[in-house]
């Protein structure tokens, strides 16, 4: 998250806040993760990020849909960049600031337009984006190749590459066309990924970039830090770059070279040093799943030139789909740098975190049910993420919706946003038993993900508008769902506050009366399957071969039989009309 231009949207009562923090974040609060799928026990990819502005910060789940443009039609952001819409944007779902913050563009009607600040989102295709953890550049760099005013910013690119890019590559490719025609605004780090690959971008000067095709068998960590090392710019199928990002270096007197003679990016371009907010996050991000490493890292003597952190890091176990998505929460606890301990150690889970969003990619299942939206609408510390199918999304519960930039009654966000704030107060009396039934709350929903999984393979087999139907009921019942909870958590927390005795932990009522979510078909009418249909059991005997290296819908060898996903070792297929 960036810059100036965030900055001026905090409000008033958040000043003094932001000032505090000011001196040992620089603006960047944001952090990046990844974890890929040999190095997560269920062999999913995950790639997340928390976005981070200001505590108390109000933002919107809402879903786009697809729409064609009339020829030499511009689309053009309030921070002065413009393009020509292509003829037509894919439908997608984005979570973007409030209007309120007036950051938006208005219509000739007076309307708000546009999704100013899409932190996250994904489209009808698959594509998922994450944008951006803001970095910085050196003076040699900025002096050789300057950000461009009127370039691409964070303001713009979630919402210009899920309208666009049908796969991760051509998203890659889209942002890398725009920055060479437009240049770019800001300095960033941005990950598209598809059912099929994650690519990690780095924005790294006016018209530089570098982007990489991200490893399975590492976890990835950015805490606002340019962390590309060596690449080879001539391997174009895991590797692309702008055109000059070497002759750029070189001519300007400050390329840089990894131990194979290839370009290293960090060394060329980052700033020197990008203070001690970037590097307490790295610490702890790398201690969470690597405390032998961590215990080697020198916080007080980085240099992002000299010897620059790595972008990936050798885990010391397989981390499950609730540590993956808890690492966005994490403040050290268990190191030598616990936040809750000293306060002034800058924490991964912070308060700034205005929501925070987690794409599972998932092995072997169709490209319209393999990603995973985990959606948290305020900081991760005091939070639930919602499991969304992003790619069928047709709309969000109305709670997710609410604008404003201020409190808002009957908005999950500003909930989220309230408990947290509270709970951040006083961490043993208000928040410990918040934290461990949001946590129960959690575990709950990634258990029935499986059940529902199941049913989604069999609706999309038979009607794809059937599933996105379905898909869209289960976001709207669990947000509703999220929404009460909440509420009544909230109204309990306010309420003990309030009356000032403390001499008790708070407790939620629904953590007592174990209240957890319903995450099932029969809380929105069922399958809309018939009885045959919902019966079925799946024959594996019967099944023919896959075509083999596709996580997509895989068309079968033996004519007139399609597979349709093959979930748990059983085989769901379905014969071709």
């Amino acid at each position: 998250m960036k810059k100036s231009s965030k900055m001026k949207k905090i409000t008033t009562a958040a000043l003094g806040l932001a000032l505090v923090f000011s001196n040992v974040t620089n603006a960047y609060a944001c952090t990046g993760i990844y974890v890929g799928s040999g190095v997560s026990e269920t062999g999913s990819t995950f790639i997340g990020r928390s976005e981070d502005i200001g505590d108390m910060y109000g933002k919107v789940f809402e879903v786009k849909p697809a729409q064609d443009w009339p020829e030499g039609s511009m689309y053009q952001d309030s921070y002065g960049f413009s393009m020509k819409n292509p003829s037509h944007t894919y439908a997608y779902n984005v979570v973007r600031d409030s209007y309120a913050y007036g950051e938006g563009m208005k219509d000739a009607d007076g309307h708000d337009v546009g999704e100013p600040y899409g932190a996250a989102g994904m489209n009808e295709k698959g594509v998922a984006v994450t944008a951006t953890v803001s970095t910085d550049y050196n003076e040699k760099a900025e002096a050789a190749d300057p950000l461009v005013d009127t370039g691409i910013c964070e303001i713009s690119i979630t919402s210009v590459l899920l309208g666009g890019a049908a796969t991760a590559k051509e998203g890659v490719q889209l942002l890398a066309n725009i920055i060479d025609e437009h240049g770019a605004g800001e300095c960033n780090a941005i990950v598209i990924s598809d059912p099929n690959e994650a690519w990690y971008f780095e924005v790294v000067s006016g018209h530089q970039y570098a982007a990489i095709k991200l490893p399975d068998d590492k976890v990835g960590l950015n805490p606002n830090i340019t962390l590309l090392g060596e690449i080879d710019p001539e391997d174009t199928e895991n590797v692309i770059v702008s055109k000059d990002l070497v002759k750029t270096a070189e001519e300007g007197g400050f390329l840089k070279l990894g131990e194979n003679g290839k370009i290293h990016v960090a060394k060329s371009y980052a700033n020197e040093n990008s203070g001690k907010g970037q590097y307490s996050r790295y610490y702890q991000g790398l201690y969470y799943v690597n405390p032998e490493e961590a215990a080697k890292l020198d916080v007080e003597n980085i240099n992002n030139n000299e010897n620059p952190l790595s972008l990936m890091i050798d885990p010391v176990k397989k981390l499950s789909t609730l540590e993956a998505l808890q690492y966005l929460a994490y403040r050290g606890e268990g190191s030598a740098m616990n936040s809750n301990e000293n306060p002034d150690i800058y924490p991964i889970g912070n308060t700034r975190q205005s929501e925070c969003h987690v794409f599972e990619l998932r092995q072997d299942m169709p490209a319209e049910l393999a990603t995973i939206q985990w959606q948290a609408m305020a900081d991760a510390d005091f939070s639930v993420f919602v499991p969304f199918y992003g790619a069928l999304l047709t709309d969000t519960n109305e709670h997710y919706q609410k604008e404003g930039e201020e409190f808002v009654e009957g908005s999950i966000n500003w909930n989220f946003q309230t408990i947290n704030n509270i709970c951040s107060e006083n961490r043993e009396k208000f928040g410990a038993n918040v934290k461990a039934y949001f946590e129960q709350y959690q575990e709950s929903l990634i258990q029935q993900q499986s059940a529902v999984d199941q049913e989604m393979v069999k609706i999309l087999a038979k009607d794809k508008e059937l599933a996105k139907e379905k898909a869209t009921a289960l976001g709207d019942s669990l947000g509703q769902q999220i929404f009460e909870m909440s509420d009544s958590v909230l109204k309990e927390l306010q309420a003990y506050v309030e009356a000032g005795d403390y001499t008790e932990a708070f407790v939620p009522t629904a953590m007592t009366n174990k209240v957890m979510p319903k995450y099932d078909f029969d809380q929105i009418g069922g399958t809309g399957l018939d009885e045959k249909e919902e019966q079925q059991t799946p024959d594996q005997s019967a099944a023919p071969e896959q075509e083999s290296g596709s996580n997509n819908t895989a068309i079968a060898v033996a004519a007139g039989v399609v597979i349709v996903a093959v979930i748990g070792g059983y085989v769901f297929y379905k014969n071709k009309k």
